[in-house]
């Protein structure tokens, strides 16, 4: 462990001990009964059952206006932390997770490191699917800085300290004119706890049965409330282990689908420690001429493989009369590399956490701060480095690395078009995160003068500032320079007797210093690549990020008459500037392109925001004949940007109660979401999406229509050969991108039937609009358009981001941010509550779940992908539900908590038959007749019980639990990138216990 953590280990040592030392002996924070799964309390927005406002008048979330009742139009779910707790899971993010209304966010889980957006350790929120940027993540109200890895887009749920959270409210409806920017979605608002007096003490440990994926968090929590105002401490050290997919049955080997078949085959890449290389061809598709004489291994080859089977790839085999053999992919037996063994499935995470908050009295008024700081190390571990010279370009050129004819270790004679290894003896590729995140806000709020107009109103001024900053480190990478150096020409040194590197085999003064050649061909060691040879080809890259966020709020709001309504009509008025910054310095080995794992180069940008916005609250009419209560609202805010100028957003509200039983409410807004610093600014960055060539087979055998294409774009003949997974795409930002804009409609339902106490039935539907959503056009679409086969036209646009080598594979293809032309979902919640207390206990059902009418994205020049129920954009099944019961009786409690994912399709990820051509893919949508595998649905089940006791000491409660009960394996999705499976929908640890015990004083 390096020094910075000791240190701040230490420190969280001693901030433990000052909390210990000023613990006060009550504790009478509100303890929400016992809730086995999320709140959805009735009518709309209500607390759930005991937990306490803080002051007569709040603030809901979804709305600016003060009220005595916690009623809104919009949906609004309540987790309490008491619910977090016994649920098992030990991060605000893993609880969010687990919503219905969430889907296709990155956790622990996501090991893909440098190569997806959100494998960096972080935790985020989705909801609706709609993309992480698009949900809005406040902290009491306020926004949260971002965290990530530089110029980060979206709120890390992990850089929020998880002692200090007393509940979390969830507002499922679009809100930018309450609070701008990123609220299409909905929002996410966390509220840290107040009103604590005394000091809770926690800590839990928890395992799965595989004896992994140990987790560990201890916190502290202390405060004191009383006339002079509020104080609340908490502080606390999580850590979480690894877990490897070697060691679960459905991860530890790599796996294809034969759709054919209908079956499972053994997968893996061809970048094999043994070493496979590829025979070279003319555009004719007939052998080079230098593969025309045996006297050459590659003539050789051709020899003893003719009628074209040559242009298959060969593996070394000692074994073999040739030394080589042709390269067998899938089926048994099966060439290719299992790089599934050497990843994490979950990866090890480490966190101190630091929060402090308080008000005071100051007169009329009242001030306020919060503080805090969170330090993350988390680390992603990938298999070895895989090396396909090929694959890579020299730095700043578009110049393909080669293993040289003139290599002393080349038997071929000639240069081959691949030569592919596995540097198993460079060890794991690491991606290591350290990241700082501190936020302060101070304010002063209170009722204003009682005198004049705005007598009564309360009014607060706020300032926020937040800053995440930290390092991102890789290592097990090599460099491009380096290697193109040791795979070019090569001979041994007459003046030293070793092997040495040359620009130019005829050249004696060409020998380039310190470099030594690299064998890829077998070499000494039983085909190990001597450690001589290995020797300064790799680096350890160190990044630096940075993101800021600085605000200042002002804000009032009052009464102002009434109408026929027992309420009064109010307004809310407010003003806020914001500045957000982001940075993230590359490696400058990494920003130069000379890293054959994944470059990029620095991002960095700001922008400020000014905004005005009002809010009008219109109690109609109350307590007359079939109008218990009516109830409009109405606001609308303008927000002025230095990147892309001012747009105005409104939002209308009705909730009507005709009987105490029922009440209907329903919304309708506009929302935005302005371009992020990462999507005007980011550097070119590489990534390699699940794609494939579809100039890959031999082109004679396929339709004429697509060989032209192939033909066309420098591809020979026998095909390009390049059978690859994976294709390396250059992202990258663009400042003229135009804000994204909404249109949200939201309508529900709510009973409280009389008859049946204790009942409570929501209904939700909504509907979403995203024009002009920002993203990538994605390789598939940009493939498929330029090489659409029979029947189409290329796309001359997207051919033009397509970078092929003179021997015709794809280098890279460019997809840099742009707006898109529209994404559109909607669905239906419900959520029931029912409680039954008995003289023998009390017994709780609720149930919480999603049915999705439908999801779909517009394409340019490519069809609309209709993702509910596929795998085109991340699982969108059409149902997902979460259930639960519980039982209390005085001190002792248990409930179970299940989790529904209802079953979507794969479709076939690559057509292997060339004359039925589904071109590159992966997703449905690009062939409606692609053949079809269903991914099941799933269903989990989770435990727990606990027991409280007091005594004069204090309260103890213990608890223990066994999440995923039955050990239920994930479901296997071929189509996902690691383990089999998605991270983001199902769990992979499998059967975890864990106990929890908690001392209040």
């Amino acid at each position: 462990m390096n020094s910075r953590r000791m240190t701040c280990r230490a420190a969280f040592i001693l901030l433990l001990s000052a909390g210990l030392a000023s613990a006060q002996t009550t504790q009478t924070e509100a303890q929400p009964p016992p809730g086995a799964i999320p709140q959805e309390p009735p009518p709309s927005g209500e607390l759930a059952p005991g937990t306490k406002p803080m002051e007569e008048q709040i603030t809901v979330t979804g709305s600016r206006v003060r009220r005595k009742d916690l009623t809104t139009p919009a949906p609004v779910t309540v987790l309490t932390r008491e619910q977090w707790q016994e649920s098992g899971k030990l991060t605000i993010g893993d609880f969010l997770q687990s919503l219905p209304e969430q889907g296709n966010a990155p956790n622990f889980q996501l090991n893909n490191g440098g190569a997806t957006y959100g494998a960096d350790g972080s935790t985020r929120v989705n909801l609706r699917n709609l993309g992480v940027t698009r949900t809005l993540v406040l902290v009491n109200g306020r926004r949260m800085v971002p965290a990530g890895l530089g110029a980060s887009s979206a709120v890390d749920l992990n850089s929020i300290p998880t002692a200090a959270v007393e509940r979390i409210e969830v507002l499922k409806d679009g809100a930018s004119a309450i609070y701008g920017s990123d609220a299409i979605a909905g929002v996410v608002n966390i509220i840290t706890r107040k009103n604590l007096n005394g000091t809770e003490l926690n800590a839990q440990y928890g395992s799965t049965t595989n004896s992994d994926a140990q987790t560990f968090d201890a916190s502290l929590a202390t405060g004191r409330s009383g006339d002079f105002g509020n104080f609340t401490f908490t502080a606390g050290y999580f850590q979480q282990g690894d877990s490897w997919l070697r060691d679960r049955d459905f991860s530890k080997n790599a796996l294809t689908y034969d759709y054919s078949a209908q079956q499972a085959d053994p997968g893996g890449s061809s970048r094999t420690p043994q070493g496979t290389i590829g025979i070279p061809q003319q555009a004719d598709g007939s052998p080079v001429p230098e593969c025309s004489t045996t006297a050459t291994l590659c003539g050789r080859i051709v020899a003893a493989y003719p009628g074209g089977e040559w242009r298959s790839r060969f593996i070394r085999d000692p074994s073999n009369p040739l030394g080589w053999r042709p390269f067998i992919s899938g089926g048994t037996p099966n060439d290719t590399y299992n790089f599934a063994a050497e990843n994490y499935l979950t990866i090890p995470s480490e966190r101190i956490q630091v929060y402090a908050g308080g008000d005071t009295r100051l007169g009329p008024a009242r001030g306020y701060f919060e503080t805090s700081f969170v330090q993350r190390h988390s680390q992603q571990n990938a298999a070895p480095m895989p090396l396909n010279p090929g694959d890579y370009t020299l730095p700043g050129t578009k110049i393909a690395i080669a293993v040289s004819k003139d290599s002393m270790y080349n038997p071929l004679g000639v240069q081959p078009t691949f030569a592919g290894r596995r540097l198993v003896e460079f060890g794991h590729r690491t991606y290591t995160q350290d990241l700082d995140t501190f936020r302060i806000v101070t304010g002063i709020d209170g009722t204003l003068p009682d005198v004049g107009p705005l007598r009564g109103w309360i009014g607060d001024v706020s300032v926020n500032y937040g800053r995440t900053s930290g390092t991102f480190t890789t290592d097990g990478a090599i460099r491009n320079s380096k290697i193109a150096d040791a795979v070019g020409p090569s001979k041994i040194n007459p003046a030293t007797g070793l092997p040495a590197c040359y620009k130019d085999i005829n050249d004696p003064n060409s020998l380039i210093p310190g470099c030594v050649p690299l064998n890829l061909f077998g070499g000494p060691n039983n085909g190990s690549i001597d450690p001589n040879q290995i020797a300064g080809l790799g680096f350890t890259g160190t990044s630096r990020a940075l993101d800021t966020l600085f605000t200042v709020d002002g804000n009032m709001t009052g009464d102002l008459f009434q109408i026929a309504s027992d309420r009064f009509v109010s307004l809310a008025l407010g003003y806020e500037f914001r500045r957000q910054f982001g940075e993230q310095v590359a490696d400058p080995i990494v920003a130069s392109g000379d890293s054959a794992d994944f470059n990029f180069t620095s991002t960095k940008g700001s922008y400020n925001a000014n905004e005005g916005y009002a809010e009008l609250l219109l109690p109609l009419l109350s307590n007359a004949p079939f109008v218990r209560d009516l109830e409009a609202s109405a606001a609308g805010r303008y927000s002025s940007y230095t990147t892309f100028g001012g747009k105005f957003t409104y939002k209308f509200g009705l909730r009507y109660t005709p009987v105490s039983d029922i009440t209907i409410r329903g919304t309708y807004s506009t929302a935005f979401r302005a371009p992020s610093i990462n999507e005007l600014y980011l550097g070119n960055a590489e990534t390699a999406p699940t794609v494939r060539d579809p100039c890959n087979f031999n082109i004679s055998t396929v339709d004429p229509a697509l060989q032209a294409q192939c033909v066309a774009a420098g591809v020979p003949a026998g095909g390009s050969g390049d059978v690859g997974n994976q294709e390396l795409a250059h992202i990258g930002g663009n400042p003229s991108l135009r804000a994204e804009t909404a249109k949200i409609f939201t309508a529900g339902l709510v009973l409280q039937p009389q008859m049946v106490r204790n009942l409570t039935v929501t209904v939700d539907y909504y509907h979403i609009t995203v024009d002009d959503p920002i993203g990538t056009i994605g390789l598939p679409t940009i493939l498929n358009g330029c090489y659409p086969g029979a029947g189409g036209t290329p796309y001359q646009p997207y051919c033009d981001l397509v970078t092929r080598s003179t021997a015709g594979n794809i280098l890279f293809v460019t997809d840099f941010n742009t707006n898109l032309n529209q994404i559109r979902t909607a669905g239906i919640d419900l959520a029931v509550r029912y409680a039954l207390p008995t003289p023998v206990g009390r017994f709780g059902f609720a149930f919480d779940g999603n049915w999705l009418a439908y999801y779909d994205r517009d394409q340019n020049h490519a069809p609309t992908i209709h993702g509910k129920g596929t795998y085109d954009l991340g699982a969108l099944p059409a149902i997902k539900f979460n259930t639960g019961v519980d039982y209390a009786l005085a001190g002792f409690r248990v409930g179970v908590i299940g989790r529904y994912v209802g079953n979507f399709k794969e479709c076939a990820a690559f057509d292997w038959d060339a004359l039925s051509y589904l071109s590159v893919g992966g997703l449905c949508w690009l062939n409606p007749n692609a053949p079809v595998r269903q991914v099941g649905h799933s269903f989990t089940m989770d435990l727990n019980a606990g027991y409280t006791i007091t005594s004069s000491a204090g309260r103890t409660s213990l608890m223990a639990g066994i999440n995923n009960l039955f050990n239920e394996a994930p479901r296997f999705v071929y189509s996902a990138p690691l383990a089999n499976s998605d991270p983001a929908t199902y769990d992979y640890v499998g059967r975890f216990l864990y106990g929890r015990v908690q001392h209040t004083f």
